[in-house]
C-alpha cells in the first residue's frame, strides 16, 4: 500500500469514528483498499473492538471483557 494523501486522508477520516492509533488506521485502510470482504483479525489490540463491521478473534481477557461490555460478544460453542 502506498501511503500518500489519499490514504491518509482516509485514515484521518476514520479516526474521527475509532480510536485507534496510526499503524491501526494504516493496516485497517489497507485491508479495506484490498477489497478483503468481511474482515476477520486474530489480535491481542485492544483497538480493534471499537472497529464496527470486523470480526477480532482473541484470548486477552481485557478485551473480551470489553466485547462483552459493548454487547459485540459471540461465544462459539
Amino acid at each position: 500500500m502506498n501511503v500518500n494523501d489519499e490514504t491518509t486522508d482516509s485514515a484521518l477520516n476514520r479516526f474521527k469514528s475509532q480510536a485507534l492509533d496510526g499503524y491501526d488506521l494504516l493496516i485497517l485502510e489497507a485491508i479495506s483498499r484490498a477489497g478483503a470482504g468481511n474482515i476477520k483479525i486474530i489480535t491481542d489490540d485492544i483497538d480493534y473492538v471499537v472497529v464496527p463491521g470486523i470480526q477480532v478473534f482473541t484470548s486477552r481477557r481485557y478485551i473480551v471483557q470489553e466485547a462483552a461490555r459493548l454487547l459485540k460478544l459471540l461465544v462459539r460453542s
